[in-house]
């Protein structure tokens, strides 16, 4: 088993840029934006916000081949930018609107899309202008000061209606995030507050009620709301046992741990609540190839959204817990990656299968 690369990702993802280019259009009332899909509120504001991601990792990669790209260095960077200029003008703190007339932000899922675009953002930190800096500060202390009143929930079963422990996570995350970004801010610790609360009750169980450790100052009973899992680990998601979610779940705790890895922040002493215990079962539910063990089914299309946040998961294991199993998982996880893009052959994924 060979460990897979920067190269390797590289390679896979330079095929990309000229099938995506495809999906993009320049905005007609502000030249100085673009956007990757429809630009729509909620989830086109996300897909071009991954997209940034992207295209951020490609334009400053130093061993980015142009010629397997379909276009130059420049032309990558510049949808980069102005994708995530669309991102952040289009958000309620900012001064134009999303391609349906509204503005995005404030939801309860609104910092998902910013916590899968911050490695794209960090990956563009020297090209931002003051102008970039200024709107990116504004959006992301706009997103914190929203999660303050919002309510953290916690229920085994999705139809008591407060299963939440993916979206506590990332809204821990992104409180967490801005505390880091922004030290110099006086609601620091209302955030950061907010982010243990979200954080502790991600991965959260009901023995968690009465556990005396302490995490950050308090009981973890202290902490606790409810139980989004139960004692197993097992997650109840969507109404059934939820393999992708679970997945989904470790996957937001990798962006920020990779974020304070890269920034030699010291991480929020939540953030980690659980993980090992939720990896010793969801390793046992993926095949040897990486590919996830549905047993519980799916209500999206199989082996697509869950499948691929399976690779940060798989990182952050290997990276964080020190488990070996995981780097021979990711090394599966990429050659179906692989296989699904060659099968296509426009250096698109999936697009064969769908």
């Amino acid at each position: 088993m060979v460990t897979p690369s920067h190269l390797d990702y590289l390679r896979i993802l330079e095929r990309w840029p000229a099938y995506a280019e495809r999906f993009w259009w320049n905005d007609p009332a502000r030249p100085d934006l673009g956007c990757f899909g429809s630009g729509y509120n909620s989830w086109g504001v996300q897909t071009n916000q991954k997209y940034l991601g992207a295209m951020a990792v490609l334009a400053t990669h130093p061993e980015l081949d142009e010629a397997a790209a379909g276009c130059s260095r420049e032309a990558i960077l510049d949808r980069a930018l102005r994708a995530l200029r669309y991102s952040l003008a289009t958000h309620v703190s900012g001064d134009h609107h999303c391609s349906d007339g509204t503005r995005w932000g404030h939801a309860w899922i609104s910092a998902l899309g910013i916590e899968r675009m911050m490695h794209g953002v960090e990956a563009l930190e020297e090209h931002l202008t003051d102008l970039d800096l200024a709107g990116l500060r504004r959006m992301l202390i706009s997103e914190a000061d929203a999660l303050l009143a919002m309510e953290v929930q916690g229920t085994k079963w999705a139809r008591d209606g407060g299963n939440k422990p993916e979206s506590n996570i990332w809204n821990g995350a992104i409180l967490a995030r801005v505390c880091r970004m922004y030290p110099d801010d006086a609601r620091v610790p209302d955030w950061m507050e907010k982010a243990h609360r979200f954080l502790m009750n991600g991965i959260s169980i009901a023995a968690d009620a009465l556990d005396e450790r302490e995490v950050a100052g308090r009981p973890i009973r202290e902490w606790h709301v409810g139980p989004n899992f139960f004692d197993h680990y097992a997650l109840d998601h969507h109404g059934y046992l939820n393999v992708g979610y679970m997945v989904i779940c470790l996957s937001n705790i990798a962006f920020l741990h990779f974020a304070c890895a890269t920034h030699g922040w010291a991480p929020p002493e939540s953030l980690h609540h659980h993980a090992a215990d939720l990896w010793g079962l969801l390793k046992r539910l993926l095949f040897a190839d990486g590919r996830l063990l549905r047993i519980g089914g799916d209500s999206r299309q199989r082996y697509c959204y869950c499948q691929d946040y399976l690779l940060p998961t798989l990182l952050y294991c290997a990276h964080y817990l020190d488990d070996a199993h995981a780097t021979e998982l990711e090394a599966g996880a990429l050659d179906l990656i692989r296989q699904e893009q060659a099968a296509s052959g426009d250096g698109s994924f999936h697009s064969r299968r769908l």
